[in-house]
């Protein structure tokens, strides 16, 4: 840690579009990985054409598509909650409540099979 602010000097000789690049790469390679994107692409997908251990097979479309709109609520009002000046300062709390909501309120309506 000691070393890096010791070279943010040298980030000043760095172009913006260098710095940015980088954070699209590692958001790219993030991205790949990602259950949540995967789930809203497979959400329109012929259940035929999915593994047969799939969760639309396992568990039904309907399920999975509930599941999915949750974390689309959660991430937009986490979002919304960011953007507002106002209510910004409480954003590390938005995030505690959505630590709540997934380990207590979730899994009452989700469990693991």
């Amino acid at each position: 840690l000691a070393a890096t602010i010791g070279l943010l000097p040298l980030l000043t000789h760095l172009p913006i579009p260098v710095v940015s690049g980088v954070f699209l790469f590692l958001s790219r390679k993030l991205m790949t990985g990602n259950t949540f994107l995967k789930r809203m692409l497979e959400s329109v997908a012929e259940a035929k054409r999915l593994p047969s251990e799939h969760p639309v097979n396992i568990l039904g479309r309907k399920k999975m598509n509930i599941f999915t709109v949750v974390q689309i609520l959660c991430l937009t009002g986490l979002w919304t909650f960011k953007q507002n000046s106002a209510t910004a300062i409480f954003f590390p709390g938005v995030i505690g409540l959505l630590m709540g909501i997934r380990a207590w309120i979730l899994p009452r309506y989700f469990t693991e099979e």
